[in-house]
C-alpha cells in the first residue's frame, strides 16, 4: 500500500507558465482567414459530404482529422475569456466564412448527387443530444489544454474527431439541398 502512495507522490502536477503574448500570437495566426484555411475547409467539407452521402464512417472520420474550424474556434474561446476584440473578430470572420463555404459546397454536392434517403451517418447528426454537447465541451477543454501544453499535442487529432463540426455543417447543406428542412434544423 505504501509503495502505491509513493508512486502517486512522485508524479509532477506542477504547471509551467505559458507566455501569454506568445499564446495570443499563435492564436492570432491560427484564426486568420488564409488560403491554407480555405483549402483545408473545402477539402474537409467535400470529404465529409461524400462520406455522408455514401454513409461511410471511415471517410467522415478522415474529414474530421483535417479539422480546419478548430483553429479559429480556439481563438474565439480565448478571445471571449480575455476580452480580446481583435482576436474575436478575426476568429469570428474565419468561422463564418468557413461555415458558409461549407454549406455552399455541401449543398451543391447534395444537388448533384441526389440520394433517395438519408443514411444512418446523416440521420445521427440531425438529432443532437445533451451528451453531444458534453462531449464537445470536454473535447474543447482538451484542445485548449493541448494548445498551452505542447507536449500533449498528440491529443489534438482525438479532440478534432470528438468535437468535429464539419460533418454536421455538411448535413445542414445536404438537407437543404434535398429540401429536408427538419433535418437541416436538427443538424444546425
Amino acid at each position: 500500500m505504501r509503495k502505491n502512495y509513493k508512486l502517486i507522490k512522485d508524479v509532477d502536477f506542477s504547471l509551467e507558465s505559458v507566455p501569454f503574448l506568445k499564446l495570443r500570437e499563435s492564436l492570432l495566426t491560427d484564426a486568420k482567414l488564409t488560403q491554407n484555411y480555405l483549402v483545408l475547409t473545402i477539402s474537409s467539407c467535400l470529404i465529409a459530404t461524400l462520406g455522408l452521402l455514401i454513409n461511410s464512417a471511415a471517410v467522415i472520420i478522415g474529414a474530421m482529422i483535417i479539422a480546419p474550424l478548430m483553429l479559429p474556434l480556439r481563438g474565439m474561446s480565448f478571445a471571449t475569456l480575455e476580452g480580446d476584440l481583435k482576436l474575436l473578430r478575426l476568429s469570428g470572420k474565419s468561422i463564418i466564412v468557413g461555415t458558409l463555404i461549407s454549406l455552399l459546397f455541401s449543398g451543391f454536392a447534395g444537388l448533384i448527387i441526389r440520394i433517395p434517403e438519408f443514411g444512418s451517418e446523416i440521420l445521427s447528426r440531425t438529432q443532437p443530444t445533451l451528451i453531444d454537447l458534453l462531449i464537445a465541451i470536454v473535447a474543447g477543454g482538451v484542445s485548449g489544454y493541448a494548445k498551452i501544453r505542447p507536449k500533449v499535442g498528440d491529443a489534438v487529432p482525438g479532440t478534432a474527431i470528438a468535437v468535429a463540426l464539419m460533418p454536421p455543417i455538411c448535413v445542414v447543406g445536404i438537407a437543404i439541398s434535398q429540401g429536408t428542412w427538419d433535418a437541416a434544423l436538427g443538424a444546425s
